[in-house]
């Protein structure tokens, strides 16, 4: 595997490592094998190790040759360097016999480190060879030649053994940090699904109740504002549902659930009903609302479930005139091709933060300045039914107060043509 200028480049660069985890594991691989191991990250910077298990690797620990400007610390940087600039697995050595290997380090198919291994000798030592990489190492010789003389070697087959056993403890120990991670990303989902769900329920009823203890208090006999806190009221017991809803249907979602009564359908009458359900919306607004001509543009036929397709573009209608300021504009846009419609819904809006941008669709999402209400899953439902229905549903922003741009594709998907009688 070649890696690319691109892709080494720093704004491309994978994020860093928790190296802890990778210490555990490393030591052990260590342990087992009698190696000698370190990591290093994407700077060349030894992030665990060196691990000397076996006595050779301890000599050489105890003498220093990997403190910084040795020449194990040399080799080592080199050998790691190599393997990040190529992805692909490197070899090096101290003098003939004393052999060490390096293989990058994968998550999720982007190097983001290497682990060398190794500083064993490849046949039995000699007392002049250990003199040879006593002398080239800075440790010494006759110590060396001891440690060397009690200890198997270390040949090439048995070196190939032990990176398939590191490659399968990495594959082993990235499955494990990537369910942990899951494992968190749930943990923190269910924070923010108890306090948005806490906040947003109790919000209403909170409303309802104050409304009540008014009118207990005295306005029992103002048929006027008897009829204006009913009116209230029924706002909120109408928010209070849909809430209710999201969570139901959002729950249907993840377990498959979300019934869809899929039949020939009219994508123009969709449009404009979801249009008229906030066109009185905007126009308290003062935000200008265009579309195409939806008279002059046929049937527009489709398989689909009318009402949830409606319930689609109403979620983006909605949060179009949501996000928008007074005096702002709205505007729907229809593309037809042989195979596709493209519904793209543009507003003058708030806009979306870039960071938040790979976000939007994930339940839970709110963009917290200017959503004062909602659970953030309106977008969630959207996807799964855009996506049931075989289309796809993406977002465009400029960032902050540049405004956002929806698009949903969907499939033209004519009904099976009939002979006539």
């Amino acid at each position: 595997m070649n890696v690319s200028a691109d892709a080494r480049s720093p704004e491309n660069r994978p994020t860093g490592l928790d190296w802890e985890g990778w210490r555990h594991a490393l030591a052990r691989f260590a342990a087992a094998t009698e190696l000698c191991v370190s990591a290093y990250d994407l700077d060349c910077e030894r992030q665990a190790g060196p691990f000397a298990s076996s006595k050779v690797a301890r000599l050489l620990a105890t003498a220093g040759i990997w403190d910084e400007g040795r020449l194990g610390d040399k080799i080592e940087r080199e050998l790691a360097a190599q393997v990040l600039a190529t992805g692909e697995a490197g070899s090096a050595s101290a003098g003939d016999e004393l052999r060490l290997k390096a293989v990058p380090l994968l998550v999720g198919g982007q190097v983001r480190g290497v682990i060398v291994y190794g500083w064993a000798f490849v046949t039995f030592g000699t007392p002049l060879g250990c003199e040879r990489i006593g002398r080239l190492l800075g440790v010494n010789g006759a110590r060396l030649w001891g440690e060397v003389r009690l200890e198997s070697p270390v040949p090439e087959s048995r070196m190939t053994v032990y990176t398939e056993l590191l490659e399968t403890m990495i594959e082993s120990t990235v499955r494990h940090a990537e369910a942990v991670e899951r494992l968190q990303e749930l943990s923190r989902l269910r924070e923010v699904f108890l306090a948005s769900v806490s906040h947003e329920l109790r919000t209403p009823l909170s409303v309802i109740g104050m409304r009540i203890d008014i009118l207990l208090r005295g306005a029992l006999a103002d048929p006027e504002a008897i009829r204006a806190s009913l009116i209230n009221m029924k706002h909120h017991v109408n928010t209070e549902a849909r809430l209710i809803e999201d969570l139901i249907e959002a729950a249907r979602t993840r377990t498959g659930q979300l019934r869809m009564d899929m039949h020939p359908a009219s994508l123009r009458d969709i449009l404009k009903a979801a249009v008229s359900a906030v066109a009185a919306h905007a126009e308290a607004k003062q935000i200008s609302l265009a579309m195409p001509e939806l008279a002059d543009l046929g049937q527009l036929p489709l398989i689909a479930d009318p009402h949830r397709l409606q319930q689609v573009f109403w979620n983006l209608l909605s949060n179009a005139v949501k996000f928008t300021p007074a005096s702002g504009s709205i505007e729907m846009r229809l593309h037809r091709d042989a195979q596709t419609y493209t519904v793209s819904v543009a507003d003058t809006g708030s806009g979306i933060e870039a960071a938040l941008l790979p976000h939007v669709f994930t339940p839970f999402t709110k963009q917290l300045k200017a959503n004062a209400q909602g659970l953030g899953l309106g977008l969630s439902i959207a996807r799964h039914i855009v996506e049931h229905h075989g289309g796809t549903i993406r977002v465009e922003s400029a960032g902050p107060h540049a405004g956002a741009t929806f698009h949903v594709t969907l499939p033209v998907n004519l009904p099976p043509a009939t002979d006539a009688p």
